[in-house]
């Protein structure tokens, strides 16, 4: 079994993927606690260091990059500072951006994280302030989305689809994409909306989002999960479901066969569930676009999250590390 998991890692290598989604700008402050402040009661934290990192869809990309892939980001970002330093962040990794649309009216979106600690101890994350995009990009970005969006699919092996905000992925757009590219793989992990997009090949929902798919359901045993993922199937006309469960792992659902459960692999005293669902996307996608069956990517998606729980913030896994994990 593990043999045959390596094989299928080993041609990731090279697979064209265009990533279409909402690509996210990570900052990270890194402070130490000190006293509480005199005029509040709050702590009053000094500022050590700063960094970036790609989040959202450009995480996806990153998983895609260190897998051994070459990534192809569409999506808006803004002429703004934050949208400066994520094309900057794109190119240091020899990630093209020719795909992304720059737009005057549009705010990239920025998750600024504050950690803290004292000197000799882990820093925590103690606050998280979002500047998300007060509205759409315009018309005009949009209308050019659409043609990187084609261009880059013509050239790929596979769509990765990365809603996180509704801002780059436009429902329409997609219907209009599937019918031009009717063979063409796409897997999809949609925040909010994801019975918008009938017809991808694979879906990846958590447990709240399908809980938020189903509103009706009370979800109190595995069976109620089960039935829930069948008919999440059916209703996108999917060849397959990843339901991610986080600690209890997954459930995977493929057309024709009966549910399978993956328990999680290695410990349950996980570090960090940040990212870890986009590189399970990112796996899952090229192990699809390498001619594997969906129960074979699914096994190693569920090991490459396995390892990336284990770090802190939104890890990358590398292709050797995913091929170790499989000796």
């Amino acid at each position: 079994m593990k043999t045959s998991l390596s094989s299928i890692v080993s041609r990731f290598k090279n697979k064209k993927v265009a990533v279409w989604g909402d690509l996210i700008l990570d900052q990270y402050l890194f402070t130490s606690a000190g006293r509480v402040s005199r005029e509040a009661p709050v702590l009053v934290a000094e500022f050590e260091k700063n960094e970036y990192r790609l989040g959202g869809a450009g995480n996806v990309v990153m998983n895609l990059l260190t897998l051994g892939a070459e990534p192809l980001p569409v999506g808006f970002v803004g002429k703004d500072a934050s949208g400066a330093i994520l094309l900057d962040l794109l190119r240091e990794q020899g990630v093209g951006t020719s795909s992304l649309v720059a737009d005057d009216g549009f705010q990239t979106p920025l998750k600024s994280r504050v950690l803290s600690g004292g000197d000799n101890t882990k820093k925590q994350q103690i606050l998280r302030i979002d500047t998300l995009p007060p509205g759409p990009a315009s018309e005009r970005a949009r209308l050019k989305l659409v043609k990187s969006l084609y261009s880059a699919l013509a050239a790929s092996d596979l769509l990765v689809l990365s809603d996180y905000l509704a801002q780059a992925v436009i429902p329409g757009v997609f219907q209009a994409l599937r019918s031009k590219f009717p063979e063409k793989l796409i897997v999809a992990d949609s925040r909010n909306n994801l019975l918008d997009f009938p017809g991808v090949t694979l879906a990846t929902p958590n447990e709240p989002e399908i809980k938020s798919l189903f509103p009706g359901r009370k979800f109190l045993k595995e069976s109620d999960f089960i039935g829930a993922g069948s008919e999440l199937l059916g209703r996108l006309g999917a060849r397959g479901v990843i339901l991610k469960r986080g600690h209890l792992g997954m459930l995977v659902f493929s057309r024709g066969e009966k549910p399978a459960a993956l328990d999680i692999f290695g410990t349950s005293q996980i570090v960090d569930v940040t990212g870890a669902g986009d590189t399970v996307l990112a796996v899952l996608g090229l192990g699809l676009a390498s001619g594997a069956s969906l129960l074979a990517s699914a096994r190693l998606a569920n090991i490459a999250g396995g390892i990336v729980v284990m770090h802190e913030g939104a890890y990358p896994v590398r292709r050797r590390e995913l091929q170790d994990a499989l000796r």
